[in-house]
């Protein structure tokens, strides 16, 4: 099976069933829903696997096991000095199974689907003006990282970490949000001098898959056992 063969609603069938079976599998059974996340990945959006080469996300995982065993649970064991709880690192196992789940679902959708598309489905379901907003969210995330990465540089080099940091810190946190917000003025000024209004947006038209409606008809069926296996 290629990726080609699933449309706009086959791909977003693929999210809205790894989401569920997430929320739907706890403890041992968050394995299930990792696995069927990657086996949706590796039959459709392959590309959505690169997300194992990030080092934020098993910084994220590790995060999520070291809070597990620290903080939840009654500590029964010790690593080195530090006492730890079997039963937090457990659970902290599971948080990162569902984790890892939904965001491999998350990144196949983005690299499968544009905004866009994404925008015409909302449009179709009544959603009328929610397209544009999601048009703008997305465009203000590129903007929103180049602004992040030039302030951090610029304190970086003016010596702004050595001293006071946190108010370095709110400061620059107060410098990106001022950046987003403004270009986020600029993006609506835009629209309304080109007439842009919610009585006259259309739907984009979705890109449709041959295999859409059998897939999703059998992520539906799966969905419903997970449900009923709870």
């Amino acid at each position: 099976m290629s990726r080609e063969r699933l449309g706009t609603t086959g791909q977003l069938g693929c999210f809205l069933a790894v989401l569920l079976a997430a929320v739907l599998l706890g403890g041992v059974r968050a394995g299930i829903a990792l696995a069927f996340s990657l086996g949706l990945a590796l039959l459709f959006y392959p590309s959505a696997l690169r997300i194992g080469r990030s080092r934020t996300l098993w910084t994220f995982v590790v995060m999520l096991l070291a809070s597990g065993a620290l903080w939840l649970g009654p500590a029964d064991a010790r690593v080195g000095p530090i006492a730890v709880s079997s039963q937090g690192l457990a659970a902290g196992l599971w948080m990162a199974l569902r984790a890892l789940a939904i965001l491999i679902a998350t990144r196949g959708l983005a690299a499968s689907t544009s905004p866009g598309e994404l925008a015409g489905l909302l449009e179709r379901l009544g959603l009328r003006g929610l397209g544009f907003t999601l048009g703008v969210a997305v465009n203000l995330l590129p903007a929103l990282e180049r602004s992040s990465c030039r302030t951090w540089d610029t304190l970086r080099m003016r010596g702004g970490l050595r001293h006071r940091r946190r108010l370095t810190l709110r400061l620059a946190t107060l410098t990106v949000m001022s950046n987003a917000l403004r270009r986020a003025d600029e993006i609506a000024i835009a629209a309304e001098a080109r007439g842009f209004g919610l009585q006259r947006a259309r739907a984009l038209p979705l890109r449709r898959g041959r295999l859409d409606g059998p897939v999703i008809a059998s992520l539906a069926v799966l969905v419903a056992l997970l449900a009923a296996w709870r």
